[in-house]
């Protein structure tokens, strides 16, 4: 804060981008701007008067225009609900539905009965300033915000009378707080003090009254006006967990709390234009009551997503980090009357990465193997690194197809894990004559070569096993294309894959190399000597890759 304006009652606003402490308040800044921006599109009058380049912003306000800006940031509307049963008092007495509505539904199991809907009405965020940027058939994305609003930073009933004053058609009384408060700090700045005020969760993520050293958790009044606009900046997602349904005795997709990821922008004028792209570029195809862009493995994904989004949006290639610096990734959830916040990450702008993940985005649908890629694409491991702690948290069904067993409703494991092996053949095939092999064409050349011998071993023991040849049946196809296998072809190919990968499981070093060689190369294995010798050096000084190796060729090989 530089001036007020007595005659005017202006008080202006200057910000430097690299002043800011935190990239809540960097996105709360580019946030205001966008806000502002949305106004202006709106064609609103009496709105802060603004203007920014690629570090710094000068905001003027003027009591009225603030009062517009608050009000319509907090503004609000009375919707429908529909709830299975009758809310409920805080001293437990039934509140009286507007009406009730009675439906048929089908339920998990295909019975059909009848059930009562009771209809309330209640208030929610409106939000208009997003429907500025986002695409026409945006109701999901606007959806997810106002759920995210409700059960996470306005979750307790007592932080949302600010939009209870707006859908009661009551100025928004943050405004007048705001400006008294610049008010009585600009006549400190006078005297050469400063005033602080305390942050309050709903504004910025972890706040708390006190921290464990005790100290009040404070910000200056200029810096806590930023963080009412950082939401405006950032996307919300959903983590999804695979979490087995006790009633109907299955694993499901669990929605676990909200990801919020909060972009750092190095440029303001630069982020502020590529931001309104990546809005505007939002996926709309919908999964259930949700976008299915805004559904993810694990909370980093967020990150590369905000990240992916923006590149995306790019018309020309340009550098990112000439627009962003990092996206802080926050997983929040509310449990029971508290907001925990259960991670917290940081995801930098990298070209190969989000090459890279762009690919996997592309091919990978399975919501554990995706997530162990993506983590490993992270740490930059390679592709395979972990996924043993996989097989021995899921059940075999997970990995190894099994019929009646393997979740339908689940992408299957081995179909991306499939996908993978074909482009690894692909790369190498591409790769042939070149003089020298890096790191990444060594551990896939490794990985192709147990691929291959698993593979081997698969078929030449289903065919020994069901008494059929693949030859024989695989010109029978489906009006699609597919082989149409034998039973008794799948059931035996299944317990082959079945048996090797528990075996595997189990074994350890030593024990697992034994196994190995006695059991997968007790069928021809027709590799040239520069493979052999490459196969028996990893059994003896990799034998913990060779398993994952091995269990990822099972599950591959298992449909």
């Amino acid at each position: 804060m530089n001036e007020t304006t007595n005659d005017t009652q202006k008080i202006t606003l200057e910000y430097n981008l690299y002043d800011l402490p935190t990239a809540q308040h960097k996105a709360g800044l580019a946030g205001l701007l966008l806000m502002l921006e949305s106004m202006k599109m709106r064609r609103m009058s009496r709105i802060p008067e603004f203007k920014f380049d690629s570090t710094k912003a000068i905001i003027s306000i003027t009591r009225e225009s603030i009062q517009t800006l608050f009000d319509d940031l907090y503004d609000a509307e009375w919707s429908e609900i529909e709830l299975s049963t009758k809310r409920k008092s805080k001293d437990k007495q039934v509140i009286e539905p507007k009406r009730e509505e009675l439906r048929d539904i089908t339920d998990q199991d295909g019975k059909k009965h009848k059930k009562t809907y009771y209809i309330y009405d209640e208030y929610k965020p409106k939000g208009d300033f997003l429907k500025s940027f986002f695409p026409t058939d945006s109701d999901l994305w606007i959806k997810l915000w106002r759920d995210m609003l409700w059960e996470t930073l306005r979750g307790k009933p007592t932080t949302r009378g600010v939009y209870k004053e707006r859908v009661d058609k009551n100025p928004s009384s943050v405004a007048k707080n705001t400006w008294d408060n610049m008010n009585k700090s600009s006549e400190r700045e006078k005297k050469g003090e400063y005033m602080t005020e305390s942050v309050v969760s709903s504004a910025f993520i972890g706040a708390q009254d006190l921290n464990a050293e005790n100290i009040p958790f404070q910000d200056t009044v200029e810096h806590i006006f930023l963080l009412h606009f950082w939401i405006i900046a950032s996307l919300v997602f959903i983590p999804r967990l695979i979490k087995k349904d006790k009633k109907l005795k299955e694993y499901r997709f669990e929605e676990a709390g909200y990801v919020l990821a909060i972009p750092e922008p190095s440029n303001l004028e630069n982020f502020i234009e590529d931001a309104k792209l990546l809005l505007k570029s939002l996926e709309t195809e919908k999964s259930g009551f949700r976008p299915r862009s805004a559904l993810i493995s694990i909370p980093e994904e967020s990150g590369l997503e905000y990240i992916y989004g923006l590149v995306r949006s790019h018309v020309i290639e340009k550098e990112i980090s000439n627009s962003i610096i990092s996206v802080e990734v926050y997983h929040i959830e509310k449990q029971g009357n508290n907001i925990q916040v259960l991670a917290t990450n940081h995801i930098w702008p990298d070209k190969q990465i989000i090459s890279d993940y762009e690919i996997l985005k592309k091919h990978c649908y399975n919501p554990l193997f995706r997530s162990m890629r993506i983590k490993n694409l992270l740490s930059k491991e390679p592709w395979f690194a972990n996924m043993d702690s996989l097989f021995m948290q899921y059940p075999l069904e997970f990995f190894v197809h099994s019929q009646g067993k393997t979740p339908s409703h689940i992408p299957f494991f081995g179909y991306d894990v499939n996908k993978k092996y074909s482009a690894i053949k692909d790369e190498l095939n591409f790769m042939k004559g070149g003089e020298t092999m890096e790191e990444k064409q060594t551990e896939n050349r490794l990985a192709h070569l147990f691929h291959q011998m698993v593979q081997q071993y698969v078929n030449r023991r289903t065919e020994e096993k069901s008494g059929l040849k693949y030859d024989v049946f695989k010109n029978t196809k489906d009006d699609k294309g597919h082989v149409i296998y034998p039973q008794k072809y799948l059931e035996d190919r299944e317990k082959v894959c079945s048996d090797a990968f528990l075996a595997i499981r189990g074994r350890h070093d030593t024990e697992f190399i034994e196994y190995f060689t006695g059991t997968i190369c007790s069928v021809p294995q027709f590799l040239p000597e520069e493979d052999f010798l490459i196969v028996s050096e990893a059994l003896i000084k990799q034998p913990a890759i060779v398993k994952t190796l091995s269990m990822l060729a099972l599950s591959a090989s298992s449909k």
